[in-house]
């Protein structure tokens, strides 16, 4: 029962995992989009600028964000995990073999 509950905590890490991929994937690629359109939201060049260097340093901190919240679900998971195995994991005697027997 414990190796199952783990097992089933790994694959629920991993997905996770991939979600939080496809999360900064996103993110990235709409930073990029953003920070490239940045001339359609004003005909100034100083304030294209300002807007295209917002939405890039946005991306790069994406990242950050992203390495954050997967660690503190990833810390959740594996707390679940081991709460489960405690709780559930518990080996209950065997009645087959009562310790005292004899008597």
């Amino acid at each position: 029962m414990r190796n199952l509950i783990w097992l089933g905590g790994l694959v629920v890490l991993g997905l996770w995992s991939l979600v939080a991929w496809g999360g900064h994937a996103l993110l990235d690629w709409t930073s990029n989009w953003a920070a490239a359109n940045a001339d359609q939201v004003s005909g100034v060049p100083e304030i294209v600028e300002t807007v295209s260097w917002a939405f890039r340093s946005l991306g790069n901190a994406s990242e950050i964000i992203v390495v954050i919240v997967w660690a503190l679900g990833a810390v959740l998971i594996l707390g679940l995990v081991g709460l489960a195995n405690r709780f559930l994991g518990r080996r209950r005697p065997s009645l087959s073999h009562p310790r005292n027997w004899r008597a």
